[in-house]
């Protein structure tokens, strides 16, 4: 089971899939989520930040991370998923 992405491509916005796999707690509470109806968008920022947010389904950010590319991501990705939940569980 791994965490699915909607990133958003440069430089025009294009749209892949894309998962990335974390241990099974996280990845059991981003599912909490996504059966809520929450979702998970990641971009990388001119800048070289990765930039991630989860919404819930009705477009209200649940959490956002911004970190720099690479091995930070795993961290921000936990991070993201565990605010997430969080307030996911407060505004249930």
């Amino acid at each position: 089971m791994s965490i699915p992405f909607t990133q958003f491509l440069r430089p025009d916005g294009r749209t892949r899939n894309m998962t990335i796999s974390m241990p099974e707690e996280i990845e059991k509470k981003a599912q909490t989520l996504i059966s809520g109806g929450a979702r998970f968008e990641v971009e990388e920022l001119r800048t070289g930040e990765v930039y991630m947010e989860c919404l819930a389904k009705d477009d209200q950010i649940l959490a956002n991370q911004l970190c720099i590319n690479g091995p930070p991501v795993v961290k921000a990705v936990e991070e993201l998923v565990l605010s997430a939940s969080a307030k996911f569980d407060d505004k249930n």
